[in-house]
């Protein structure tokens, strides 16, 4: 990892704490976050000459908004994890994904046993933007 790429994935980094803060206080995902998450995703592919993710993020987005419009998963969801599938080499987006669904089961039972302990009667969801950030940080982490 060149010292460049390390300036830009402690950007990403920063940007996803940003993110994660928002999920969790307001259970949005910006589209301006979204976008500078785009932004600086494009500028590693285009650095690093990682282009054959690119068809990857495309069916991740069709995939999403299918699930989006059958109420699975929301669109801040998507447009992140899109985003941020355009810089992760496609050796490394199982390992990625994988991280994702195990961090966020995790959160889940967090969730779930803290509704459990307080005899709580409301719908909790669960701030999927941490996981995919955490996630998907690993794998850009391991592209670069």
């Amino acid at each position: 990892m060149s010292n460049n790429s390390i300036i830009w994935w402690t950007f990403l980094f920063t940007i996803s704490c940003i993110i994660c803060y928002q999920d969790i206080t307001r259970r949005t995902i910006s589209n301006r976050m979204c976008l500078i998450v785009l932004i600086i995703c494009i500028f590693l592919v285009i650095k690093n000459g990682n282009y054959s993710s690119l068809y990857y993020s495309v069916i991740i987005f069709l995939g999403g908004f299918i699930l989006f419009i059958k109420k699975v998963i929301a669109a801040g969801d998507v447009k992140l994890i899109s985003s941020f599938f355009i810089a992760i080499n496609q050796n490394y987006q199982l390992l990625t994904f994988t991280i994702i669904l195990l961090a966020g089961g995790v959160i889940s039972i967090v969730l779930l046993i803290h509704k459990i302990i307080n005899k709580e009667n409301t719908t909790m969801t669960v701030p999927y933007g941490v996981p995919i950030c955490i996630g998907c940080l690993f794998g850009i982490a391991a592209s670069l």
